[in-house]
């Protein structure tokens, strides 16, 4: 665990309380990227099995829901991962990333969408698209720079539903306060999900 902060975060933190964030968000954007890895590789790979939903005790673990039944910031992460329809950026690749969106439904649906800096407020991209049915479709691509470490805020409109994601550019180590900085931003209610 403490290898995985060090990776995200450039340091482990010397007090609980930090170390309990920091784990959780390492853990958090682990399986956020593992899932939507393997949903935006639609028909290559079909998904992925994710287990340890909940501690049989007391424990540091990579259960997303504690011992006490408190939800973990995977929780959360995950939730907004496995929705039926999701957008979602890829790994850059050649300058550029690709924006998808994987429908598990089964009628093609109009998504419009935006993708902002949460820094900044600035909208990146907007626009709208068909996501195909039972399929992932590139809807546009954004052009990508690997010194700037960015939170990118998605979020879209399908039919009916408003969903949301978001997607860490960069290369790290990020800091750890700003990186807390954005997702409050971001989606002000994820303090109750990490446990201190």
């Amino acid at each position: 665990m403490a290898k995985q902060v060090r990776v995200l975060f450039g340091e482990t933190p010397d007090n609980l309380s930090d170390y309990a964030f920091a784990s959780q968000a390492s853990q958090a954007e682990a399986k956020k990227f593992f899932i939507e890895m393997f949903r935006s590789q639609m028909w290559r790979r079909t998904g992925i099995i994710w287990w340890n939903l909940i501690d049989g005790w007391p424990q540091f673990s990579d259960a997303i829901v504690g011992y006490y039944f408190d939800r973990k910031l995977a929780y959360r992460f995950i939730q907004r991962s496995q929705q039926p329809i999701c957008l979602i950026l890829m790994e850059p690749k050649d300058g550029s990333q690709s924006l998808v969106a994987a429908n598990e439904t089964r009628g093609d649906t109009l998504v419009k969408f935006t993708v902002t800096d949460i820094d900044s407020s600035e909208v990146i991209i907007a626009g709208e698209g068909t996501s195909k049915a039972d399929s992932v479709t590139q809807l546009v691509a954004i052009p990508y720079g690997a010194v700037a470490q960015r939170f990118y805020a998605i979020e879209w409109q399908a039919g009916e539903v408003h969903g949301q994601n978001h997607y860490l550019a960069g290369v790290p180590p990020f800091d750890r306060e700003q990186y807390r900085t954005w997702l409050l931003k971001f989606d002000p209610d994820a303090m109750k999900y990490w446990l201190e």
